[in-house]
């Protein structure tokens, strides 16, 4: 066994079960195994701040028999090569060199995007989704918080949501502008957090400070142990596997495209009317391209 046996402990239920306590030290060991793996206890315990028996118990209450036999397991995770983005890169150069089908990949990785949306939309709580387009429905504001690779993906979602709802913001670029925004918010609206592995500093740093401030989150991510989760009104867990080196974000795109839309839903007839005042606006502003139709050669 591994440490990745150690996640595979901790699933969803099991963390629900566990206290708040338990729960960031189970974070910490999945995401410091080496610290775990030749520390000593009471060093783990200063460092994730944290008495050291919160990990005795921790181990306890995943199955295993002792703190030493949990650290056991660390040390074989950090003995085993890890696979970094970089290490990633390069295990796809060699392998295109091994196959004379140039478009092979092309299909592997259409298929890992469709299993993201399948899998993704397998682990949907379907209560928690219709509770959360309920919330951003008739939230007075909604704010999206997201940087490095969520930043494109939320900069659409604000693109479309901003023709069809009122209230829609993205946060500024690395909490540049943010002050403003996050002044006005409150308990009668709703952030939208978006970060997966691995997480943006500033995106966990903004959600913590829009939870302090009261204000409903909601966060997407990759994994249950994401730090997003602590305190999150609603969490949605996205797939990401792909055959590239960078994670894929095929299965959130369809998630914040399906959000808006069912959000337009809920609004009702307001939300299309405003559709069509922009559209209309795109029109005189010459916005939209139009192919103007050829003049007679006798004008």
């Amino acid at each position: 066994m591994t440490s990745q046996a150690v996640s595979d402990r901790l699933t969803t239920e099991t963390l629900r079960s566990l206290s708040p306590q338990l729960r960031k030290a189970a974070r910490y060991v999945v995401e410091h195994p080496g610290e775990v793996a030749t520390r000593s206890q009471r060093h783990v315990a200063r460092t994730a701040k944290l008495s050291a028996p919160t990990f005795t118990r921790l181990a306890h209450a995943i199955g295993y028999d002792s703190y030493d036999e949990l650290r056991d397991l660390c040390r074989a995770e950090v003995m085993q090569p890890r696979t970094l983005l970089a290490e990633k890169a390069q295990t796809l150069v060699e392998a295109g060199s091994e196959t004379p089908d140039k478009t092979a990949f092309f299909t592997q990785h259409a298929l890992a995007g469709v299993q993201n949306i399948e899998t993704s939309l397998g682990h949907l709580d379907h209560d928690d989704l219709g509770a959360l387009v309920t919330r951003l429905a008739k939230a007075r504001r909604v704010v999206l918080v997201g940087v490095m690779s969520a930043r494109p993906i939320l900069e659409y979602t604000a693109y479309i949501a901003n023709m069809s709802l009122g209230g829609w913001s993205l946060l500024g670029r690395d909490g540049d502008g943010a002050a403003g925004i996050l002044a006005d918010l409150g308990p009668e609206d709703a952030a939208l957090v978006f970060s997966i592995a691995p997480y943006a500093a500033t995106s966990v740093a903004l959600a913590r400070h829009l939870k302090a401030a009261n204000v409903p989150v909601i966060a997407v991510t990759d994994n249950h142990l994401s730090p997003l989760t602590e305190g999150a009104q609603h969490c949605v867990y996205l797939s990401t596997g792909s055959p590239q080196f960078f994670p894929s974000h095929v299965a959130a795109m369809v998630f914040f495209e399906a959000v808006i839309g069912m959000v337009i839903r809920e609004r009702g007839g307001d939300s299309q009317r405003k559709i069509a005042r922009v559209e209309l606006q795109n029109h005189e502003l010459g916005e939209y391209w139009q192919d103007k139709p050829a003049r007679d050669k006798g004008d």
